[in-house]
């Protein structure tokens, strides 16, 4: 009986800890005049990166906040068919500098349909 209950605690425990750590996602939003993809947690101003474009415009801005809080991001444009944005599609990996800061991505796998969904819509 008490081992029982004691495996139940762990459990319980287990799974509450679980629950604590927050789910970071990539989100693709999409609209007519604007598409956005975030990594971020959902429902909360957590955000470690975020693409913007205007659909068919060629270029794209990447942002990524280093806190992961939404703010003081650094920030370039990056157009679609340069070889650096092209390299990031294909890996998932995106290393850049700015006079501000340096900014990584590491997207995995499992998100990047919706990183070449971006840069098809995005793109000229």
């Amino acid at each position: 009986m008490r081992l029982t209950i004691l495996i139940a605690t762990a459990i319980a425990l287990c799974a509450s800890a679980a629950r604590a750590q927050p789910l970071w996602t990539w989100t693709l939003y999409e609209d007519p005049a604007s598409l956005a993809l975030a990594n971020e947690v959902p429902d909360t101003e957590q955000l470690a990166a975020v693409l913007e474009c205007k659909p068919g415009s060629g270029a794209a801005k990447v942002s990524v906040f280093p806190k992961g809080d939404g703010v003081a991001p650094v920030a370039q444009e990056f157009r679609t068919m340069d070889p650096a944005f092209a390299e990031f599609v294909k890996t998932g990996k995106l290393s850049f500098k700015t006079d501000g800061g340096a900014g990584d991505i590491e997207m995995k796998a499992e998100h990047r349909p919706k990183l070449e969904r971006f840069a098809r819509l995005c793109g000229a």
